[in-house]
């Protein structure tokens, strides 16, 4: 039997904007009971506007982060991570997302903005799917993907690149305000979207191929 036209149209218009990125990575946290795959981080209406525009999750204690410091780093850091990175710490927090006991915000845990299908606001259910995110049941997921709320010990984020003058060990990307085509800045600053594409379902999700320190030695001389 043949498919409709329009089932046909909207598979071919997914391969292409997804191709083999987001549909079955680790983003993926759709199921046959909810299959759809950008709700999880998206949505249309009522969304987060404290973080990027659409986003279907929250941040509800913005205070908990520590940020990295160090005496000789050049960019300013600001007191708080920005937009594109709040993005991704809305799950990988170790607060909104599952870890330290302690350290749990249920209520950004587990709950969407607005739930997959009609009518989903509030959510009042457990999203996303468990078993995406708690492959063993009911235990924390793995913990190199909780990042914690603590950024000392990673690389800076919301940290301003540096100008020439300020380190002259850094490459001038080619628009000192977006970055590079395949590194992106946001507006001047380094943040965790920087380096990690969400979408591309590549390992860690990284933006290029990080063979021979390829993607770190693209902002760094040496």
């Amino acid at each position: 039997m043949n498919k409709p036209l329009g089932l046909g149209l909207g598979a071919t218009m997914i391969s292409l904007l997804w191709g083999a990125g987001l549909v079955g990575s680790k983003h993926d946290l759709s199921t046959s009971t909810t299959p759809e795959p950008c709700v999880f981080c998206h949505t249309p209406h009522h969304s987060s506007g404290s973080i990027t525009p659409l986003w279907n999750r929250r941040i509800s204690d913005m205070t908990v982060f520590q940020m990295y410091s160090s005496p000789t780093i050049d960019g300013t850091i600001d007191p708080v991570p920005n937009a594109p990175s709040l993005a991704c710490l809305s799950c990988h927090d170790g607060v909104a997302a599952e870890g330290e006991p302690s350290a749990v915000n249920t209520t950004d845990t587990h709950s969407l903005i607005n739930a997959p299908g009609p009518g989903g606001i509030p959510d009042t259910t457990t999203y996303p799917n468990c078993t995406k995110c708690h492959p063993g049941g009911g235990v924390f997921p793995e913990k190199w993907w909780r990042i914690g709320p603590d950024l000392r010990d990673d690389h800076p984020i919301s940290i301003t690149y540096p100008t020439p003058s300020q380190d002259p060990d850094f490459n001038q990307p080619p628009d000192p305000v977006r970055g590079w085509p395949n590194l992106r800045l946001y507006n001047r600053k380094v943040e965790c979207p920087t380096c990690h594409d969400p979408h591309n379902g590549q390992p860690l999700f990284l933006r290029i191929d990080n063979t021979g320190s390829n993607l770190c030695l693209t902002c760094h001389k040496k």
